[in-house]
């Protein structure tokens, strides 16, 4: 926690101390799976991805025409789709055969990244982005699913993190490409996507036996200003 509001602090300084910084609001949806160096051959087929959201704000810094320094702080949701072929336990949560088990937790993130700008003389700007993010999770559930003919909900749980000793800390590399719309002086519109993967693996499924990250993709857009 201390780490993420030490960022915080910098973001704001750095915001406030020149005119040249670009502000902005951004919005993607994608897709995010587990991640793990464990064999997972065997039971690949039991596990699928599950939607993934972020909302956030961001801030750029332009060190040249063409470099920038990007940071922030994102909302997202991170998480798998596991089809149980036995009982299990999902993290902390009992889960029957034949269901399917929506997990996802919630993240508070600050990414620190480099931006990459193309030059060019129309409106459109590609750009590219790569970096690491840190993230604290705050929250997560289960969703358990049954399909008899259509799909439908059985039952929404709670994760308690600290009982399950599910570590919050999160880093992820994160890299992606996009592309701004100059629509008047000082304000742009953009949209992008990114692929992320975790660097570090917060929990041991015990379907696994294996601890675990996430890696997933997104598609967003969003619009800036210059302050």
């Amino acid at each position: 926690m201390r780490i993420l509001l030490s960022l915080l602090a910098v973001l704001f300084l750095a915001t406030t101390a020149t005119a040249q910084v670009k502000l902005g609001l951004r919005a993607s949806y994608g897709f995010s799976d587990i991640r793990t160096d464990a064999d997972l051959d065997a039971i690949s087929d039991q596990f699928s991805n599950a939607s993934s959201l972020s909302f956030g704000v961001i801030v750029e810094y332009p060190l040249s025409a063409v470099i920038s320094l990007r940071s922030g702080a994102e909302l997202n949701r991170r998480g798998t789709t596991a089809e149980l072929t036995q009982d299990a336990q999902i993290f902390g949560a009992s889960v029957p055969f034949g269901a399917e088990a929506k997990t996802r937790f919630t993240y508070i993130d600050v990414p620190l990244m480099a931006q990459f700008s193309l030059p060019t003389e129309g409106a459109i700007q590609p750009y590219l982005f790569a970096g690491p993010s840190f993230g604290l999770a705050t929250q997560g559930n289960v969703r358990t699913t049954a399909t008899a003919l259509i799909s439908f909900n059985l039952m929404t749980s709670d994760i308690d993190l600290d009982d399950i000793n599910y570590e919050r800390f999160h880093v992820a590399a994160k890299a992606g490409i996009g592309a701004r719309l100059n629509l008047d002086e000082g304000f742009t519109a953009f949209v992008e996507g990114r692929y992320e993967q975790s660097l570090t693996e917060p929990y041991d499924v015990p379907l696994l036996e294996a601890r675990t990250g996430f890696k997933g993709m997104q598609f967003g857009a969003g619009f800036m200003f210059t302050l």
